[in-house]
């Protein structure tokens, strides 16, 4: 049974969070924790700078575990193997704790490259090397998954997030290989997922001509969409660069503008 796991603050951001992550939870009949962790506060230190840290005021932290546990409580009730985990720790520290444990760690879609939830992105795939399922607006995120989508390139981090995605690959009518205009058809790939039990893949190519890494990352959301796919899986590209996400610039436009579920591997 595949593990997920899922972070809230107490923010007003948790119930659609909870939401998307109980959908993909029930497409697989996974197993999902739910932590809640401290959310950090933005304090001066001197006339232009800021700096992060954890709230020690007792009635904030007591409201925000119980706004948590309502949007858990309204999301998650219905799930067979569903659990809340308090953790005395910033989101960074919540990962590492606990993502040795978990298959996946479910973050919305980004808004932008920094900030909170871009640390929760490099906190996850560059210091903890975790695969990560990116989910959209919640009332895009599909109920099953039907059709997914890989994009291939025959790279480590490609690879790490096909076997990543296996339990979903496993479940879909369709499977549909997506690969750069000019690349070559991977019989590998065909026999690798062959030996899964997954049968045989469709196949077609995407963008043309000399793209830049946004334009690439455009091409493949339009491919994504036309064939009509409920997942996409993919390598993700790029490297930690401080408290920001280092991300490719294709890579950077899937997570800012899918507009389905993307499983992620690093």
């Amino acid at each position: 049974m595949p593990s997920l796991l899922a972070l809230i603050d107490g923010s007003d951001n948790d119930s659609a969070t909870l939401r998307a992550a109980a959908e993909m939870a029930r497409a697989v009949e996974a197993r999902l924790t739910v932590a809640h962790f401290k959310p950090a506060e933005a304090v001066p230190i001197g006339t232009f700078e800021m700096a992060a840290v954890l709230p020690n005021n007792s009635a904030l932290v007591a409201e925000a575990r119980r706004r948590a546990q309502e949007a858990y409580s309204e999301a998650c009730s219905r799930l067979a193997d569903c659990r809340l985990q308090v953790i005395d720790a910033g989101i960074a520290e919540a990962i590492e704790q606990l993502s040795p444990y978990h298959d996946l760690i479910v973050l919305e879609r980004l808004s932008g490259v920094d900030g909170p939830d871009a640390l929760a992105f490099s906190a996850a795939l560059w210091t903890a090397g975790c695969a990560i399922l990116v989910t959209p607006a919640p009332a895009k995120s599909p109920e099953s998954v039907r059709h997914v989508a890989v994009a291939w390139n025959g790279s480590l981090q490609a690879g790490r997030a096909v076997r990543a995605a296996m339990p979903f690959i496993q479940k879909a009518a369709q499977v549909t290989v997506l690969q750069r205009h000019g690349s070559v058809e991977d019989a590998e790939l065909t026999r690798y997922l062959a030996a899964q039990d997954v049968p045989a893949p469709a196949s077609r190519t995407y963008g043309q001509g000399h793209l830049s890494g946004r334009a690439w990352g455009r091409a493949l959301l339009a491919a994504t969409k036309e064939i009509g796919a409920d997942l996409l899986v993919m390598g993700a590209y790029g490297s930690a660069v401080g408290n920001l996400l280092g991300f490719g610039r294709a890579t950077e436009k899937i997570v800012t503008s899918a507009q389905v579920p993307v499983l992620l591997s690093a």
